[in-house]
């Protein structure tokens, strides 16, 4: 169990430190802190242990298997009577677990962490959208917000706290109407959780087009423009604005990949009397058996190690092995779900027994090499 822990810790090491790059870049891009790439890689890990499971159960049982017959622990077993079937057994009952353990993961856990991860990414997304409305920085921006274009400009001087603001808006018929403040700030949220632009010192522009006389034109607007130019000193003009309106609400509605387990036979159709279970159902299943053939070709890779031919062999031909059956259990379980429950469960089932049988007859043809270590034979 600790060689099974500290693989499945070293795998996780190894996917989450390439997850790391890419994470940190969302936090780094949104303003977020150390705590958020935390969190974020917190939400990654039951994704990796369910990939990673099938490979520690296999390298953990295999050097296990192989340490326990190296150090004479079978012979002294079967000298005491005990049944060289109980290895595979054993082997058999922590791949059942194995197999429950990929089914909770892969069925509940990592859907409920991705859930949570595009929720966190989306809410980090959503407090730097806050920040760059809210907090003064030396920066250039730009926000639509309730019809209105804002620009805010990077201060002129080391000392002020913010620059420019334009704001933009249509006016009444086919003119536009714009402000230039210098005096400006952001207060909020209030009560309700809306905020305001107060400006306090700005320039107001009213554009009117005009046609060939010179006269106002509402209906064909051309190059020329009347700008009507006034300035005012004022204490208490706002644009309120609620920030669902810059930032787009979250969805909640969980997608495919962040529905558990037993949804998946109803959700991909439109008819809930449909009997079509949805291909996901059939790769997580897949997995899991990979689970329990993982485990007995950890035994079969160890008695076959015990011989001249598979001493180098052994380990990597049943990673292999494991690699592939993961592909092949995945996909075809996958398909096979999508036809619908008739060719599904029959292939579950078939799927199953070829994953027990195939390294158990590994196992019963090498089962001496399983028991005596080694060194003693040629």
């Amino acid at each position: 169990m600790r060689l099974l822990i500290g693989l499945l810790a070293l795998i996780q090491a190894i996917f989450l430190a390439e997850s790391f790059s890419t994470l940190m870049e969302i936090v780094v891009s949104n303003g977020g802190s150390v705590f958020d790439t935390v969190i974020l890689l917190i939400l990654k890990t039951p994704q990796v242990v369910d990939f990673a499971l099938p490979l520690a159960l296999l390298i953990g049982l295999y050097f296990a298997v192989t340490g326990a017959r190296e150090e004479n622990e079978f012979i002294v077993c079967a000298a005491a009577g005990v049944p060289w079937t109980q290895i595979p057994g054993f082997a058999f009952r922590i791949g059942l677990a194995g197999m429950i353990v990929s089914i909770v993961f892969a069925g509940y856990l990592t859907p409920a962490a991705s859930y949570s991860q595009r929720l966190a990414i989306r809410a980090l997304e959503a407090r730097r959208v806050l920040a760059e409305i809210t907090v003064p920085a030396p920066r250039n921006s730009l926000r639509i917000i309730q019809d209105r274009t804002f620009i805010a400009t990077a201060p002129s001087t080391p000392d002020a706290e913010r620059g420019n603001l334009f704001v933009f808006q249509p006016d009444s018929g086919a003119g536009w109407r714009a402000s230039q403040a210098d005096d400006w700030t952001v207060q909020g949220p209030g009560a309700d959780g809306a905020y305001s632009v107060r400006l306090r010192s700005f320039r107001d522009y009213a554009g009117v087009p005009l046609d060939d006389t010179g006269q106002s034109s509402q209906r064909e607007p051309g190059l020329r423009t009347q700008i009507q130019t006034t300035r005012m000193t004022v204490n208490s003009l706002a644009l309120d604005f609620r920030i669902e309106s810059v930032v787009s609400a979250i969805d909640r509605t969980r997608r495919a990949n962040e529905r558990f387990l037993l949804s998946w036979a109803k959700f991909a159709t439109q008819d809930p009397d449909a009997p079509i279970i949805d291909r996901r159902l059939g790769q997580v299943l897949g997995r899991a058996i990979l689970c329990v053939y993982a485990s007995l070709a950890a035994i079969a890779a160890a008695a076959w190690a015990g011989t001249r031919s598979g001493r180098y062999l052994a380990l990597p031909v049943s990673v292999v092995s494991v690699l592939g059956g993961d592909v092949l259990l995945r996909t075809g379980l996958g398909d096979a779900a999508a036809m619908g429950p008739s060719a599904f469960w029959p292939s579950l089932v078939l799927a199953a027994v070829i994953s027990v049988l195939m390294p158990l007859a590994v196992i019963i043809w090498q089962r001496e090499a399983m028991i005596a270590p080694g060194r003693n034979r040629s």
